[in-house]
């Protein structure tokens, strides 16, 4: 997927998304009942992601924008772990940006930075 077709995709889901969480803090549902709006635009998001990544692309897109909060979350407040999920005592969380490639560079902490990462798992 080219990047301006990625971040607009991104940021469309993002506004729908926090859309639709104003609108449940003031009393309106759209995840059940009726107007089941939210699994829709969530099969419709997610339906276009499958026709250009595979499934591990899509979890990390989708680690991006509920665990990461879109590229917001604060992670230096946090501990850091190694690959064996051990606390890593000294670690800079200030550094951290929740998810870092093999040789510990920070992935998918920003839109762009989730695009380039993601590239690799595009289907042919």
């Amino acid at each position: 997927m080219k990047y301006a077709d990625f971040l607009k995709l991104i940021k469309t889901y993002q506004q729908l998304y926090n859309n639709f969480n104003e609108l449940y803090a003031i009393g309106f549902d759209f995840t059940d009942g009726k107007y089941k709006l939210e699994p829709d635009m969530d099969f419709l998001f997610q339906t276009i992601l499958s026709a250009y990544y595979t499934e591990e692309g899509i979890d990390w897109i989708n680690w991006f924008i509920y665990e990461n909060e879109f590229g917001k979350k604060d992670w230096s407040k946090l501990n850091v772990y190694d690959m064996n999920g051990t606390v890593i005592p000294d670690a800079d969380a200030a550094k951290a940006y929740g998810a870092c490639d093999k040789d510990g560079n920070p992935i998918c902490h920003t839109i762009k930075a989730t695009w380039k990462y993601v590239e690799q798992f595009k289907k042919n």
